[in-house]
């Protein structure tokens, strides 16, 4: 079967009130979304979406139009070409595996690996709050049966974020996991606030072991890797980081020359589901493991759920969650339904062939720019 068209079409979802991210100093009033579409000469469609806006949405269909619709690994290297030159394409290899999940009539997760149908969720925060606040959030979370979350950091001062840690810690004992994230590989455009050197992240991280913290997430600059490897040295909390690289290259020394226990490519940003399955490959193979970020839209979400139920070695999964200023309906517009997290703290693929979700055009329509 071979590929006949790729079209994208653009969104925006009204946030009202506005999300006010740990990691974006500009209070966010919307969502913008580009939803690619690849489609097949029987009709079969694909769809993905997250990361950026398509802009080489022409140059792709070119290239890719009468490819075999299954050569996942052509694609992926086509993709690859156009990720040297352009915008980041990955949402068109996502689309692809979408697509051959449906000409295959299974789900993206067993094609990709079929390692596992579930995974624990981490309930993954976004705003910055109080520490009693922050404490009662993460009760009523486990109340919920979900066994593990993350707190951002990003006051001037991380005595405070570590405060924050502290008080949930002590309200909700040893019943669940605590994942710590500084926010400092990377920055939002025009924010130059200081990012933590070494000696600051170490200090840190010495606060945060008595606390039990699962892991301590992008410490420092994502391009510091030989920091990453001093850190490595100075701590015995895990290091995750790497969610916004873009190459697989930029994983693979995170991973040989950083130390770090657990890489965070997005299939979005990174790669694609083919190549984030390199990443995991390699990171299985130094004793350390691939879980991915999910933070770009419900979409993405699901991409990245497939990919980690196919091959991920790592028990938990980040799922954006934060009630009341970031909820399913907030997270998830662009699906049909609400990825849900279970009673039990596990999260699921939607059932189905493909990634599961097929987009209600006519319900989207009212949000359409382009």
């Amino acid at each position: 079967m071979k590929i006949h068209a790729l079209e994208t079409r653009t969104y925006r979802f009204p946030l009202d009130p506005p999300f006010h991210a740990a990691w974006d100093p500009v209070p966010r009033t919307h969502v913008d979304a580009t939803l690619v579409t690849v489609t097949a000469q029987d009709g079969t469609t694909g769809h993905a979406s997250g990361g950026d806006g398509l802009p080489d949405a022409e140059l792709l269909g070119r290239l890719l139009r009468g490819a075999d619709a299954l050569s996942l690994d052509h694609i992926r290297e086509v993709c690859a070409t156009v990720d040297f030159h352009g915008g980041r394409p990955w949402a068109v290899e996502v689309a692809c595996w979408d697509l051959a999940g449906k000409l295959l009539d299974q789900p993206v997760w067993r094609l990709a690996g079929g390692r596992q149908a579930r995974l624990l969720a981490y309930a993954s925060t976004g705003e910055l709050a109080t520490p009693d606040e922050r404490a009662a959030r993460a009760v009523s979370l486990r109340d919920k049966g979900i066994q593990a979350l993350k707190i951002r950091f990003h006051h001037r001062d991380w005595r405070e974020d570590v405060e924050v840690v502290e008080h949930v810690r002590n309200a909700v004992g040893d019943s669940m996991e605590i994942m710590v994230d500084a926010n400092q590989g990377w920055r939002m455009p025009g924010d130059v606030s200081p990012r933590w050197d070494v000696a600051t992240a170490a200090r840190c991280a010495r606060a945060l072991e008595p606390l039990g913290v699962h892991w301590l997430e992008e410490p420092l600059d994502t391009a510091d890797v030989d920091g990453y490897a001093a850190l490595r040295r100075l701590t015995e909390l895990r290091l995750a980081a790497g969610e916004m690289v873009r190459h697989p290259h930029e994983a693979r020394d995170l991973l040989i020359r950083g130390s770090v226990d657990v890489v965070q490519c997005d299939v979005l940003f990174t790669g694609g589901i083919g190549g984030c399955r390199q990443i995991a490959a390699a990171a299985e193979l130094l004793g350390r493991a691939w879980s991915p970020h999910t933070w770009s839209n419900g979409h993405g979400l699901v991409a990245n759920l497939h990919a980690a139920c196919g091959f991920s070695t790592y028990p938990f999964l980040e799922v954006p969650y934060d009630p009341p200023a970031w909820t399913p309906a907030r997270r998830d517009w662009l699906l049909p339904a609400p990825v849900e997290i279970a009673g039990d703290g596990t999260v699921a693929p939607p059932p189905g062939p493909g990634l599961g979700v097929e987009p209600d055009l006519d319900t989207l329509e009212r949000w359409r720019t382009g």
